[in-house]
């Protein structure tokens, strides 16, 4: 049987709460008589027939059609007319229902604040603490009015007032039962409607008076397609693990799965929401089983297996899966320590007694080592040896340190789930690989005892940066691939001619700190080493830099113990190749005022510019066809513009959509990057048609903010 009043709250409820209120509509007070109402109709009927405007207030409606409807209403069911009544004001009139003043006072007070909160989030033309300063006194508001007897007396009166057979006492009960529902239904619908902040409406629904459990309902009921959705693409991704190539899922992973589970964790967060718990160990086991993949192929040198666990354990809740993926992370680390010891001993081997020596080695310890993955590795070497191409570590470019700092040993065996779903717990399979770390270790220390050890020299990429050399030591001609061994570098004494100089350490976050990413921690080492250099009254035109920083597997996270101090080091050298003079160069004790360091906007590689955060001195050469390189200072000294980020637009290889899709693109990505910043403007660089003609190229756009007057600021924005 329908329940008229249950019916019209449900009806009302959300964000057009008071926007759809019949009172509000017409412009009259909540106790209206019935003549006042029916004259009101008239003055509409009135004004239709002359075709005249209807002015009945300032929150009336100016639609006579939108007030006829709300004044016969107000004329109709007594039921649906009282549950407008509890959301309009009830003014000042105390004759007939015998309140307080304070209590209407009261009631009109959290109608208003809860409208203005409400219609603040809608329209957008205040301040997020003035909107949470609204919610937070309309909660407390309407907590103390339904808190208050007078509440229910007005009802009861207004009961008795209306006097009609299909009204009866139980309606104050029937609405207070179904009142704190409406009332946090607005903080619902814009909780799940943001894609961004849902937690701010989650706290705010928290407010409201009953609301703690039934917002958690509410919210989950609400958040259901996102879950469904979420669910779908997450089982999809599952099922195709065990068949492909880890690295397209992970990307998939990251792209599709984890940006919607951000989403669902601002509405209906783990910790009080049994579902997406569920969710984080789902995704987490993902990413655990794509780590053992690689692991399962000895791919664990170049840290994508050390970070994709790392998210893992990230993302995890549930203990056991939790235990699992730790165990995961510590095999992934001591197999990766164990292989870079080993490849290690050979590459010192190979400088010390030539390529036969290494190949004999690597010979009698594939003859020992039945393991595809070592001998895999040991294939390779001694392919790179025969190529005459034999480096130290197996690494990526320059910029990038070999091997976490702070050593780990070696040891045990990983566990992995079941590439879909469930747990798989290894038996002998476990024994297995602990057997086969011991090989390797046996096999170092027969290349130790065998060959003999060697010793370390200089460093300038230990875990703490107390631990490296002094700033000015002096450096000695080093070998092609050095940056991949920066912790066994060779002196020189500074009295005579040598081939570089550290010039010093960087902060290039704090510690502990997310990482910033590639692009960003390659600009920070270079635009912080160029100012050091600048600094110490070096000429950027005659010395150069190579900056030594960790990768993501080894950033100070928090996690763990690791002791990464998240720093760059900057290492002198001439750019013309030649040695620097006899004599210290480096000034560690110059003063540290901030620098202007000429970088650029919109190089081919984001890496290359200026780091995100830093600033822009002047306006020169921003708008040039082809950017020169431009001033980039710290944004604490007078600048022009502030560099927000380089948004990648389309993906390599993609066609060349026309300059004015272009453009569109590039504004609205510069708009998702940038908040509102009343007195500023953006300035947005974009690419032309001749990007398009590498597949290679990444296209992307730069977005400065600037002010609108063109004048220079001191200060960061944002």
């Amino acid at each position: 049987m329908a329940d008229p009043i249950a019916d019209e709250l449900r009806g009302l409820a959300g964000t057009g709460l008071y926007r759809r209120n019949a009172f509000r509509v017409s412009g009259l007070v909540a106790g209206v008589d019935r003549r006042t109402a029916r004259q009101v109709v008239q003055r509409v009927r009135a004004a239709l027939e002359v075709g005249a405007d209807v002015d009945l207030g300032p929150t009336a409606s100016r639609d006579p059609d939108e007030i006829q409807a709300a004044c016969d209403l107000i004329l109709g069911d007594p039921r649906r007319r009282l549950v407008h009544e509890v959301f309009a004001r009830w003014g000042n009139d105390l004759e007939a229902c015998g309140c307080t003043e304070a209590a209407h006072q009261r009631h009109d007070t959290a109608i208003d604040l809860h409208a203005k909160a409400i219609h603040g989030e809608l329209d957008q033309q205040q301040s997020q603490v003035e909107l949470d300063k609204l919610w937070t006194i309309a909660g407390k508001t309407w907590t103390k009015v339904l808190a208050s007897k007078e509440f229910g007396a007005h009802l009861a009166s207004r009961v008795l007032e209306l006097d009609d057979r299909q009204l009866t006492a139980s309606a104050v009960e029937e609405i207070r039962s179904e009142l704190p529902r409406t009332l946090i239904k607005p903080c619902i619908d814009l909780a799940v409607a943001a894609t961004a902040n849902g937690f701010r409406h989650r706290d705010h629904a928290s407010r409201f008076p009953d609301a703690n459990q039934l917002a958690d309902r509410m919210l989950e009921t609400a958040a259901a397609p996102l879950y469904a959705e979420l669910e779908e693409r997450r089982t999809s991704i599952g099922r195709r693990i065990q068949d492909e190539d880890p690295d397209p899922i992970v990307d998939e992973i990251e792209r599709e799965l984890l940006p919607r589970l951000t989403r669902l964790d601002s509405i209906v967060p783990a910790k009080r929401h049994r579902r997406t718990a569920e969710l984080h160990d789902q995704i987490a086991i993902l990413l655990n089983n794509c780590a053992v993949k690689l692991l399962d192929r000895g791919e664990v040198s170049d840290g994508r297996a050390d970070e994709w666990l790392n998210r893992a354990a990230g993302l995890v809740i549930d203990p056991r899966d939790a235990a699992l993926i730790q165990e995961n992370r510590q095999m992934v680390r001591e197999s990766a320590k164990a292989m870079a010891d080993f490849r290690g001993q050979v590459f010192l081997l190979y400088t010390m007694r030539g390529s036969a020596a290494a190949k004999a080695m690597l010979r009698q310890v594939r003859r020992e080592i039945d393991a595809p993955s070592v001998r895999a590795e040991i294939d390779r070497m001694l392919a790179e040896i025969s190529a005459g191409n034999f480096r130290r570590e197996r690494r990526e470019p320059p910029r990038r340190p070999p091997s976490k700092p702070a050593s780990r040993p070696g040891g045990s065996a990983p566990r992995s789930h079941n590439y879909y779903s469930e747990p798989r717990r290894p038996g002998g399979r476990r024994r297995g690989r602990v057997l086969l770390w011991l090989l390797v270790a046996a096999a170092i220390v027969f290349g130790v005892v065998r060959w003999g050890p060697f010793g370390q020299e200089v460093s300038v990429y230990q875990s703490k940066i107390a631990d490296n050399a002094e700033p000015g030591t002096c450096l000695d001609k080093q070998a092609d691939d050095w940056l991949d061994n920066a912790t066994d570098l060779k002196g020189r004494d500074c009295d005579e001619p040598h081939w570089g100089e550290v010039l010093g350490y960087v902060q290039l976050t704090k510690v502990p700190a997310a990482y910033p990413g590639n692009d960003q921690a390659a600009a920070l080492a270079t635009f912080q080493c160029g100012e050091m250099l600048i600094q110490q009254g070096l000429k950027p035109a005659e010395y150069d830099i190579n900056e030594v920083y960790a990768g993501a597997q080894y950033w100070n996270t928090g996690k763990d113990d690791n002791e990464y101090e998240n720093y760059a080091s900057c290492v002198l050298h001439r750019r013309d190749g030649q040695e620097i003079s006899a004599g210290r160069k480096a000034k560690p004790d110059a003063p540290t005022t901030p620098k202007a360091v000429a970088m650029d906007l919109y190089a081919d590689k984001i890496a290359n510019n200026a780091p995100v955060g830093t600033c822009l001195q002047t306006k020169s050469g921003v708008d040039a066809k082809t950017i020169p390189k431009v001033a980039v200072v710290r944004c604490s000294v007078k600048h022009w513009a502030q560099v927000f980020g380089y948004p990648v637009l389309y993906k390599a290889g993609e066609k060349w959509p026309g300059d004015a899709a272009v453009y569109a693109k590039a504004r609205h990505a510069c708009s998702d990057t940038i908040p509102a910043l009343p007195g500023y403007t953006t300035r947005v660089g974009w690419p032309g048609a001749e990007w398009w003609k590498d597949p290679k190229q990444t296209i992307y756009a730069f977005c400065l903010v600037h002010r609108v007057d063109g004048k220079q600021f001191t200060g960061g924005l944002g």
